[in-house]
């Protein structure tokens, strides 16, 4: 198992989750993105946003 080091993690990749992480993104921060789903914003799509 590898340790990946981040300043922010987010867990769930929907709508919230994503725009916490690019917020976090753009103020400079290391982010890690994790979610159960298999694709990355997949509840978003399947809710017609």
């Amino acid at each position: 198992m590898s340790v990946i080091r981040c300043d922010v993690l987010v867990i769930g990749a929907g709508a919230a989750g994503l725009m916490c992480a690019l917020t976090a993104g753009q103020r400079g921060r290391m982010v890690q993105v994790i979610d159960h789903a298999n694709k990355v914003g997949k509840k978003i799509l399947m809710s017609g946003g």
